[in-house]
């Protein structure tokens, strides 16, 4: 609510104008995507959580020595959980910005779905974790364990 007592968007006052044409070259237009990352970065936990979560598997995976196929695994794993939380934070600011304060059954749906697909997106990240890494811990996990196979 606005202090006039309105629910939804609210019209731009001429202080708030932003940039409404075409960006003029590239460097505007990175600008504005490096500016994204960082609002991503500073409003949403899980994305913050998202980050911290890879740069523990990065770490993991040069301390384990992992081979380039799996690098490649990993990459691709990450970046599929990376790129679902832009696309949910995306669905997530458009739906806010159309209904505002009301609420819609599409919206909740538009909602679920999105954060059902940074979920499945995590899960595929988990299993591609476990074969990646099961290997390269299972040797180290038996010789603490004193077990010979």
């Amino acid at each position: 609510m606005d202090l006039q007592g309105k629910k939804g968007p609210q019209p731009i006052t001429p202080e708030q104008q932003m940039q409404v044409e075409k960006n003029s070259h590239f460097l505007q237009s990175f600008g504005h995507a490096i500016e994204g990352i960082g609002q991503l970065l500073v409003r949403e936990r899980n994305m913050r959580f998202h980050i911290f979560a890879a740069a523990v598997i990065i770490y993991v995976g040069f301390a384990l020595h992992v081979h380039r196929q799996d690098w490649l695994w990993l990459a691709m794993a990450i970046f599929a959980v990376i790129m679902s939380e832009f696309v949910n934070t995306m669905i997530e600011a458009m739906v806010d910005l159309i209904v505002g304060d009301e609420y819609h059954p599409l919206a909740k749906t538009a909602k679920d779905v999105a954060a059902g697909a940074v979920v499945f997106a995590v899960l595929f990240a988990m299993a591609v974790g476990v074969i990646v890494f099961l290997p390269y811990l299972l040797p180290i996990i038996e010789k603490m364990l004193g077990i010979d196979v």
